[in-house]
């Protein structure tokens, strides 16, 4: 029950931090959930971005078309098969990931920063593993 309890008022506490943070961020949580997909696979089908995100396409498509009229990302033809996409992030995309990326890992260092090493390197291990296990529930 402790667990479950210091879960939500973690989730609380990020939710009102990064509310309050988004304000003045130049990506939108979502947004900056989207490029970072595309930042770590470098290129992907909108099918399988909005497969791995979570999202029924029409969400993605409008995601995707708001982020590439803001040129953070490109859709570029399959070479392979004309007819299909790839969603590339382009160097703008980039910079304004990297940006924020910079915020929020300021946000979570300002927060231990009295914490001791291990003890930030042990936060980072058990959160891998509560990561990977609540994973391994989604992925069929």
């Amino acid at each position: 029950m402790q667990l479950s309890e210091e879960l939500t008022r973690l989730f609380t506490l990020l939710t009102r931090i990064t509310s309050d943070h988004q304000r003045s961020a130049e990506l939108a949580r979502p947004d900056f959930q989207v490029l970072g997909r595309l930042v770590r696979a470098e290129a992907l089908r909108p099918s399988d971005l909005a497969q791995l995100e979570g999202l029924d396409q029409s969400t993605l498509s409008r995601r995707v078309a708001a982020l590439a009229e803001r040129g953070l990302i490109e859709r570029q033809s399959d070479p392979d098969d004309r007819r299909a996409q790839f969603l590339r992030v382009t160097e703008a995309g980039h910079a304004a990931y990297n940006a924020e990326q910079a915020r929020r890992v300021q946000l979570v260092t300002d927060a231990v920063a009295h914490w001791s090493s291990p003890e930030r390197a042990e936060l980072v291990r058990l959160l891998h593993e509560l990561n990977e296990s609540l994973q391994q529930r989604i992925l069929p």
